[in-house]
């Protein structure tokens, strides 16, 4: 075979192998997360039809100690629902409710945006029409590090969804988590509302964050739904004298 003919003939080849491998290789990169075919939402639970079309469930396995990951993995579960419009999406909204979920679902991401698509006002259905709601089931938070890797597991779930920045919005306990998470990630926080502050961290450099409370003393729950969905979508701060502001000198 004359060396012109050996030159071309490895060159096809050369193509071919590299036309295969192109084909083979996935369209979508592998993901940790396990999506389910149904959320296992209870029987007796009956979310809204409309957002129960929009959401996936799923599992995902997490280190337990990003420190050490010979020490195994945990499974945690992760409810998302997506944005109604998602050609227009802008964003993702995590949540904490800081309080235990019971049940097989982690339900409460469901609930809370059907109470969204209630309120009237333009920035809520912003949020309805525009961001991802996600929840993640919490670790035991009373556990040496577990705030630490809760926050981690928050961090690992971002990357696996591909969004580059979050928003947050967490309640009591919940609270905890994002103020690890924001001083661990700061890069990583479009707006973050904590509600109830509990062992507050100090605040994070260049993290937009709205600190909120409910009293007993005052009609706080309106005021709090007043500027949660104001914040999280356009960043804007209530005025000096709202009254569920928390300046960290309530009863």
């Amino acid at each position: 075979m004359k060396p012109s003919v050996l030159v071309r003939s490895l060159v096809c080849v050369c193509l071919w192998l590299i036309a295969s491998r192109a084909l083979t290789a996935p369209l979508i990169a592998p993901s940790a997360i396990d999506w389910l075919l149904d959320c296992p939402f209870p029987a007796f639970e009956r979310p809204d039809p409309e957002v129960l079309d929009r959401t996936q469930c799923g599992r995902v396995n997490v280190p337990r100690d990003y420190a050490a990951p010979q020490r195994g993995n945990v499974l945690l579960s992760l409810t998302r629902v997506g944005a109604r419009q998602p050609l227009s999406r802008e964003g993702m909204v995590f949540i904490q409710s800081g309080e235990p979920q019971k049940g097989q679902g982690t339900t409460f991401a469901v609930h809370l945006v059907s109470r969204w698509e209630s309120y009237a006002t333009q920035a809520y259905r912003t949020l309805v029409n525009r961001y991802d709601v996600i929840e993640l089931s919490a670790r035991d938070l009373s556990q040496p590090n577990g705030v630490e890797q809760a926050a981690r597991d928050m961090e690992f779930v971002r990357a696996q969804l591909g969004d580059t920045q979050l928003n947050y919005l967490g309640n009591a306990e919940g609270t905890r988590v994002g103020g690890r998470y924001a001083a661990l990630f700061p890069e990583r926080v479009a707006r973050m509302v904590l509600v109830n502050v509990e062992d507050r961290e100090p605040a994070a450099s260049g993290v937009e964050q709205l600190l909120l409370k409910e009293s007993a003393r005052a009609v706080a729950a309106g005021c709090v739904k007043r500027w949660v969905g104001d914040f999280l979508v356009s960043g804007t701060q209530p005025p000096p004298s709202t009254r569920c502001l928390d300046l960290g000198n309530w009863e």
